[in-house]
């Protein structure tokens, strides 16, 4: 009988594996577990826990105390996490929640006018896009979570600029030049801060082409806790489909983003949009008649 041969392959080590990775987030990954909600976690039950040797927890402990995601507590060998932990994760976990909350609010959106449903945010002076329910209609133009559109010929851009504080708006116009995506495009910046003043007057604002040729968006904004705008909501079409039924949807699309603001926070969305008129008012901001949807 034949022995088998044994292997001469041996397991080669995966170079690009940084294994001290490893200790790290499991570190961080028990003290989300047992201390998330700041109850110090003690020296000695971390490392019985992990599989690692005393001093490796602890030299982990000592760095991620100096970079600032932990910090030692007033109980001597405890430590909670620190501010920059909850810094660095508060955006995702914020946007996470405003999916959850807007999700409903899309479907309805979707099935009352079977078009496509957008949530977006201004991220980095882009808009961004975090969620998105595709028309059902075999003829549709639609974006995809992640994908990004300037802010200026975008209706969701439009409406987060226009109630954004005027300093922010500022610096994503300094930052970003007003580029022709299509002929009806914005390109000029007086022209734009009062156009911006009419989305504020009505409450939504209206892309008529304005990225994409053929394509007609309607967006509301949505507030937070606090009444700032956090992010936007729209409903968009082909202009053959959206043009018809452009003032039902502006409504609805106002109504939708309320109710997101209503359940984000305590805040009335009608006090904070009166709030952020007047601010913009008192900051010299020019008003001015909305334009008429279907020029």
């Amino acid at each position: 009988m034949k022995k088998r041969a044994k292997s001469s392959k041996k397991q080669q080590p995966d170079k690009n594996y940084i294994g001290v990775t490893a200790k790290i987030f499991a570190v961080l990954e028990y003290f989300i577990q047992e201390g998330a909600h700041q109850q110090a976690v003690s020296f000695q039950e971390l490392s019985a826990a992990l599989p690692f040797a005393r001093t490796t927890v602890h030299r982990v402990l000592y760095s991620l105390e100096k970079l600032g995601y932990v910090e030692k507590a007033d109980v001597k060998a405890h430590y909670h996490l620190g501010p920059k932990f909850f810094a660095l994760t508060q955006p995702a976990v914020q946007y996470r929640r405003l999916q959850s909350v807007a999700r409903a609010v899309m479907l309805e959106l979707l099935v009352r006018h079977s078009e496509t449903v957008n949530l977006g945010v201004l991220d980095d002076g882009q808009v961004a896009y975090l969620d998105v329910l595709q028309s059902p209609s075999a003829l549709r133009i639609a974006a995809n979570p992640g994908d990004r559109n300037p802010a200026h010929s975008t209706s969701l851009g439009k409406v987060i600029l226009a109630y954004s504080p005027e300093a922010e708006t500022e610096k994503v116009l300094k930052r970003y030049p007003l580029i022709r995506m299509t002929s009806k495009s914005i390109t000029q910046k007086s022209h734009l801060l009062e156009h911006l003043a009419a989305v504020r007057e009505q409450g939504v604002a209206f892309d008529l082409g304005e990225n994409v040729d053929g394509v007609l968006c309607v967006a509301a904004p949505v507030f937070d806790q606090h009444g700032r705008v956090v992010a936007a909501i729209s409903i968009s079409g082909p202009t053959s489909r959206m043009e018809s039924k452009l003032m039902a949807i502006r409504d609805d699309v106002r109504s939708a983003g309320m109710k997101i603001s209503r359940m984000l926070g305590p805040v009335p969305v009608s006090d904070a949009s009166s709030a952020r008129t007047e601010a913009n008012r008192s900051e010299g901001h020019p008003t001015v008649q909305p334009p008429t949807p279907t020029e």
